[in-house]
């Protein structure tokens, strides 16, 4: 009976032993396994990656959805999660309460906008301030501790604006300019940028500016508003990507023209009525390598890398000679 017992006590050992022995070249297996992952350029496997939290401007809007699809494929490139929140109506009080939820959940990195310096930079500072890095996107916070601004120089892109007006009328018109929002930091830095160029011709005046609120039939109505009461108007300048194509449907509805049409951004709606000239240009961002460049500079920054603080995407202005380009920004 004890020799029984004893062989089965060294069964048990052995048993013991030889799982011990697999469990470790198993878990050695993983562990090289990931080694060669993060060696061909794959994310590892041995920890989960690290949770972003990208708070748009307006969800669902075709602008941040391309900035949504850059981010989406850099953070699965390099196993990060990432969530995207914002609000779905235009809404700087609820960007800065999910900025909030988003410190409170303890992100490891949060992407957003600087809309307002007195609104946004207080609490950007206090993501920081408990070890959250921050990234601005599109419209930079300079005055917070944020981490570095990816996204498009706002007045250098005005200042495209008004020399595209300049080219379209040789240097001569009446302007009503339709701005994205009147709180927005990115909208006043392109009208300042359009305002900076259309000061040098004596023959060229911005007669009136109105806000759309980044809505469509608010642009509609704001631009037949102005229309009516400035019938001398004969160039519509918009700063965000819904406002020329609100001109246009306005200027239809009243049946006016000749009338010179400039937008921002690069809907498909706006790019087929450059197409077709009812619109002459636009100034087009990139969206996409926004999102991309973000979560990218993010995955180095993890990795110990230092970042600069600006890194601008450009923009490009597009007409009839070259609209087909800007259905792949």
């Amino acid at each position: 009976m004890d020799k029984k017992w004893v062989s089965g006590v060294g069964v048990i050992v052995l048993f013991i032993l030889l799982s011990y022995l697999f469990i470790g070249f198993a878990r050695h297996s993983a562990r090289m396994g990931n080694i060669v992952k993060e060696l061909s350029g794959q994310p590892s496997q041995d920890k989960p990656g690290y949770h972003i939290v990208l708070i748009e401007q307006e969800r669902y809007h075709p602008y941040w959805e391309m900035v949504e699809k850059g981010a989406a494929e850099a953070a699965a490139k390099y196993g990060i999660e990432i969530e995207f929140t914002g609000p779905v109506r235009n809404n700087m009080e609820e960007q800065i309460s999910l900025l909030e939820k988003a410190i409170a959940a303890k992100a490891d990195a949060i992407i957003v906008q600087g809309l307002n310096d007195e609104k946004f930079t207080p609490v950007i500072d206090k993501a920081v301030n408990r070890g959250i890095p921050v990234i601005t996107i599109d419209t930079d916070a300079p005055a917070s501790r944020r981490l570095a601004y990816v996204g498009t120089d706002n007045v250098a892109a005005g200042e495209a604006l008004g020399r595209m007006v300049v080219k379209t009328t040789g240097g001569k018109g009446k302007i009503g300019v339709i701005i994205g929002s009147e709180l927005a930091k990115n909208q006043l830095q392109r009208l300042d940028g359009l305002k900076s160029i259309v000061k040098d011709y004596d023959g060229m005046e911005i007669v009136d500016v109105r806000s759309s609120n980044i809505s469509h039939m608010e642009a509609i109505q704001q631009a037949a508003d102005m229309l009516r009461y400035h019938p001398e108007i004969d160039v519509m300048v918009g700063t965000s990507s819904t406002d020329a194509l609100g001109v246009l449907q306005a200027s239809r509805s009243l049946k006016r023209g000749p009338l010179t049409i400039i937008g921002f951004d690069n809907q498909a709606e706006t790019l087929d009525a450059i197409s077709r000239g009812a619109i002459t240009a636009t100034v087009a961002q990139q969206p996409y390598l926004m999102g991309n460049m973000a979560v990218r500079l993010l995955h180095d920054y993890f990795k110990g890398a230092h970042l600069q603080t600006r890194y601008y995407t450009g923009v490009k202005v597009l007409d009839k000679t070259n609209v087909q380009e800007g259905e792949s920004l």
